[in-house]
């Protein structure tokens, strides 16, 4: 459950615009998958992939998926594989300000053994401008962390250039809504904060990571003692296809 708000936008901006569309693909391998500051695969390997639809009118439209740590959901498979579709439309205005809003959709195929769906429907909003970009992402039933109730996600980052072309990014992130808590229908996980901080590098035309992802959640009081909540380091190697 990446950022795929940015990782649409940056697609686009890699797009020929004398071409009326383009697809796109790419793969990743990771030391783990670390989504709003949380494991996604029980501190495991993940391998990840995705391919994109891009119209030089802004509209994209694209799947990604990952393997995840079946626990959970509750199922007997591990790894499961969570899927992810989205749609919308991106652009940039003559003063350099960035927007991308649309749709993005979280499945989980096999998560329902337990009874209960988790794949999740977000909506999603966001601006970049000279390196700074903020997003907002809604949904009405934060279902991947069992919850019938709504929530939203707020985020911001910066990117730039650092000698030697690494690259720089950090983030911080907020996740709040009537899904967390402990009320009726709730996840049971409190309203938290999330960060991090990463450089990359492109070697012979594959992309290299190093990020550190931490929040402020407790890992005993907060996540019932799952190391998947604590801070990691993740090793990254991606290309681009």
């Amino acid at each position: 459950m990446m950022k795929k708000t940015l990782l649409a936008t940056a697609l686009l901006a890699t797009t020929s615009t004398a071409a009326l569309a383009e697809i796109s693909g790419n793969v990743t391998l990771a030391s783990d998958y670390a989504f709003r500051g949380i494991s996604q695969t029980g501190n495991q390997l993940a391998v990840q992939g995705g391919l994109d639809y891009s119209h030089e009118s802004g509209f994209y439209a694209g799947t990604w998926a990952s393997n995840v740590d079946s626990t959970f959901f509750g199922g007997a498979q591990d790894p499961q594989i969570e899927l992810d579709l989205y749609a919308g439309y991106s652009g940039e205005m003559s003063n350099g300000i960035g927007y991308d809003f649309g749709v993005l959709r979280y499945q989980y195929p096999g998560g329902d053994e337990s009874g209960f769906d988790p794949s999740t429907t977000e909506v999603y909003a966001s601006g970049s401008y000279n390196g700074f970009s903020a997003s907002f992402n809604y949904t009405n039933e934060l279902a991947f962390l069992f919850s019938t109730e709504s929530a939203y996600y707020l985020a911001a980052g910066y990117e730039m250039t650092l000698p030697q072309d690494f690259g720089l990014a950090v983030s911080i992130g907020y996740s709040d809504g009537d899904a967390f808590g402990t009320g009726p229908g709730a996840s049971g996980l409190p309203d938290y904060l999330d960060w991090s901080i990463g450089i990359s590098k492109s070697v012979a035309g594959v992309d290299l990571g190093l990020t550190y992802y931490d929040n402020d959640l407790d890992v005993t009081s907060d996540c019932g003692g799952l190391e998947e909540c604590d801070s990691r380091i993740v090793f990254s190697v991606s290309k681009s296809l």
